[in-house]
């Protein structure tokens, strides 16, 4: 019974095969490919690192030291929102945003093409729309943060400027897509 079952893909019923599933793991792991990161990619790695910083300054601080400092969480929760939105240019510049390809697998060549296009320029507009919204609430805010006394609006113009990266990527790669110089394939992660 249990041979039946490590047959079909369920889980490993000896720690044999397991040794060999977690080798087979190693060896994908080893093979992360860096070679499509630019440098601007960096700054989402210096916010992640930075939030990392954060975080755990603020849970050694309250489990170890039993005191807290008040601007932790507020600045984390600012960090998140930074990592979110500049690793969202990294995504749309590499084109590796999720996507619902259910359907897309079974159009025409010519319509895939003609979907893509549309969702290309759907994105880029929807994200100048963002982008000029994010900047309007960048101007008329007032306010600054709880703990620290920096501006919110710090915050809203870090996601008004990713915004528009991200429009400029998608811009442009609606034009790439116009002129064919664009795969039409989704680039997607094949998850076994």
């Amino acid at each position: 019974m249990a041979d039946e079952k490590s047959e079909v893909g369920g889980a490993p019923s000896t720690p044999e095969e397991l040794d060999v599933l977690f080798k087979e793991w190693e060896r994908e792991e080893a093979k992360v490919d860096l070679s499509d990161l630019r440098p601007e990619d960096s700054i989402v790695f210096v916010v992640f690192w930075a939030l990392f910083a954060v975080v755990f300054l603020q849970l050694f601080a309250r489990y170890v030291l039993n005191d807290s400092p008040g601007w932790t969480e507020e600045i984390a929760r600012y960090l998140l929102i930074g990592v979110t939105f500049i690793g969202s240019v990294m995504a749309m510049r590499k084109g590796t945003h999720i996507a619902v390809e259910a359907l897309f697998k079974y159009l025409s060549q010519r319509a895939r093409h003609a979907v893509l296009l549309v969702v290309d320029l759907t994105v880029a507009l929807f994200c100048i729309f963002l982008a000029i919204t994010a900047a309007q609430l960048s101007l008329r805010t007032n306010q600054f943060m709880v703990s620290v006394d920096i501006s919110k609006a710090w915050v809203y113009w870090i996601v008004c400027a990713s915004l528009a990266a991200m429009s400029f990527y998608a811009a442009l790669r609606f034009i790439r897509r116009l002129r064919h110089r664009e795969s039409d394939e989704i680039k997607s992660l094949a998850l076994d």
